[in-house]
């Protein structure tokens, strides 16, 4: 039995005591003896025999009262609570998402980075190769190396390489005119590693690499591009100067089939036959050396 009940039966047990006294008072006068009574004494004996009941019940109501307030409190204490619990568990679930969102964001550009540096590295490997800066006896350990995470073994070797030959930027632009995949492999690692550094928001690595193999390496490779940019513009304007010329030139025996526009009146043989008679006089007529068109 809960023992919030307890006032409620203890009340009943007393009322129904104060009911069987007040029987038992009014079965000794009787009915004729109750009839009998004035409504004064009437009214006496009734509230003498209501009276304690009535208070009892609304002193067990008030304690109903209290005890259904408290437990309001307590309710509304246990769902703020809970409230409380929830909002917690939101914001730490929300943090969680922000760091796992990150953290992912991190690792993307982790990954990013070592592709773009490995990038930077196979095209250091292809110059190396094929403009001859790494023997052809150390390239197994050059790609061993670079298979076991050194990124910057075929940058080294240009910077190896220069320390012997000073002019190896120079000598780099000539020879990558000459060969459109060390051209390309050349524009490439500058591009890459511009990009990098352009994208690259921690400054440690950025000294890193500015400082680092990596950044000694771009600064020798961009001599050499922009020599090589400079080169091919002087070979492209000494072609066009060369197309404009040739152009401008005469055209030999087509030139002068323009003469014989005019035999065409009769059939296509008898003019074709006659447009080649007037190019052979016009031949016979050339000074002496001069090669016929």
């Amino acid at each position: 039995m809960k023992t919030d009940r307890i006032p409620f039966i203890l009340a009943v047990a007393v009322t129904t005591a104060w009911a069987v006294m007040v029987g038992a008072y009014l079965s000794n006068i009787g009915w004729a003896g109750f009839l009998a009574l004035s409504p004064s004494e009437l009214a006496t004996v009734l509230a003498g025999a209501g009276g304690p009941p009535a208070a009892l019940w609304l002193f067990i109501s008030i304690l109903e009262q209290r005890r259904g307030v408290a437990q309001l409190v307590i309710r509304l204490a246990e769902m703020t609570a809970l409230s409380r619990n929830s909002v917690q568990q939101a914001e730490s679930q929300t943090r969680a998402l922000l760091e796992l969102q990150a953290q992912t964001v991190r690792v993307q550009l982790a990954e990013s980075r070592r592709m773009a540096l490995q990038d930077l590295a196979s095209n250091a490997a292809v110059l190396a190769e094929r403009l001859g800066v790494i023997g052809r006896d150390e390239v197994d350990g050059a790609w061993a190396r670079f298979g076991a995470g050194d990124l910057s073994v075929f940058v080294q070797s240009f910077l190896n390489f220069s320390v012997s030959h000073p002019d190896i930027s120079e000598r780099m632009a000539e020879a990558v005119t000459r060969d459109p995949i060390s051209r390309a492999a050349l524009a490439s690692f500058v591009r890459r590693y511009e990009r990098i550094t352009s994208t690259a928001d921690d400054k440690t690595m950025l000294e890193i690499l500015d400082e680092g193999v990596l950044g000694r390496g771009y600064r020798l490779l961009l001599k050499a591009d922009d020599l090589a940019n400079v080169a091919a513009a002087k070979q492209a304007s000494a072609a066009a100067k060369d197309t404009a010329t040739s152009a401008s030139a005469p055209v030999g025996r087509g030139a002068r089939a323009k003469i014989g526009e005019d035999l065409f009146d009769h059939d296509d043989a008898e003019a074709m036959r006659r447009l080649a008679d007037v190019s052979d006089r016009l031949d016979a007529g050339l000074p002496t050396g001069t090669p016929r068109a």
